[in-house]
């Protein structure tokens, strides 16, 4: 006996464990704008589930955005890019509508002449009915 333990003289202890090195788990980015070549690289650029991206097109005005649900189906969107700064054609040429003051004081001045009207064929009916009543009498 030493210190107490009993001796054992094959006795080897087990061997203590190696400390595990793990290493660090890399999180995707979540990247609002990413530019792709053309729509193909686009619609194959790989996404997790839960994931939305948005990807330009460098060749062309093009903006796709792609979306994986949480079940890994991918829904994708694609939108042609305009620039107004530089189109002057795509202006909408405002001479043909009217201004929402004038539209209201038209329907003002429409409902005031219906009323108008109505109030003299009523006027026109009761006293059309005077008349007939003071001839039977």
């Amino acid at each position: 006996m030493i210190n107490g333990q009993p001796y054992y003289p094959n006795y080897q202890p087990y061997p203590q464990p190696m400390p595990v090195y793990q290493q660090p788990v890399q999180t995707v980015q979540n990247q609002i704008l990413t530019w792709v070549k053309d729509e193909k690289e686009a619609h194959d650029y790989p996404l997790s589930a839960g994931q939305s991206i948005f990807l330009m097109n460098q060749a062309e005005d093009y903006l796709y955005a792609k979306t994986c649900d949480q079940l890994g189906k991918t829904t994708f969107i694609k939108k042609r890019l305009i620039d107004e700064s530089d189109n002057q054609e795509n202006k909408i040429d405002l001479s043909g509508y009217i201004r929402k003051e004038e539209l209201e004081a038209m329907i003002t001045d429409m409902i005031q002449r219906e009323v108008e009207k109505k109030v003299s064929e009523v006027s026109f009916k009761a006293a059309k009915t005077r008349r007939k009543s003071t001839e039977v009498n």
